[in-house]
């Protein structure tokens, strides 16, 4: 595939993201999220002092902390953040009409998407529309 069909990629695994981060901010207006450590079901704790719980025994969490800890760190604000930083790194690394990346003028060959790109696109490596030539 093209660099710039890893560009287009890329795009539509931000926009979902977040669209996903802010449907989470719209469900939640005002919350604020972190770990509660005298009780570790809060999830969520709202400016005005109410909670949403979630009962993690139900779903067999050994150490509830260390999982609401994961939760609370990739909160929606913070999904919203890493976004704008991987946008704009995705703009350094646009393709040139040659197809080399313009910031580092790498390429593979001339077709081929940049190292950078690449990087960006590894997490989604399970995602069906993933193209296995992109891995780093």
């Amino acid at each position: 595939m093209t660099p710039e069909s890893l560009e287009g990629f890329l795009r539509a695994r931000f926009e979902e993201e977040e669209r996903v981060a802010r449907d989470a901010i719209a469900g939640a207006p005002g919350a604020v999220w972190g770990v509660m450590a005298d009780d570790i079901e809060q999830v969520l704790t709202s400016q005005d002092g109410g909670t949403t719980h979630t009962p993690l025994v139900q779903f067999g969490a050994e150490d509830p902390v260390r999982l609401l800890t994961h939760v609370a760190r990739h909160d929606p604000a913070r999904v919203l953040r890493e976004l704008q930083a991987k946008r704009a790194l995705s703009r350094e690394h646009r393709t040139r009409d040659d197809g080399r990346c313009r910031t580092c003028r790498e390429a593979e060959g001339p077709r081929s998407a940049c190292t950078t790109l690449r990087l960006l696109a590894a997490p989604f490596a399970g995602h069906p529309g993933y193209d296995d030539s992109w891995r780093p």
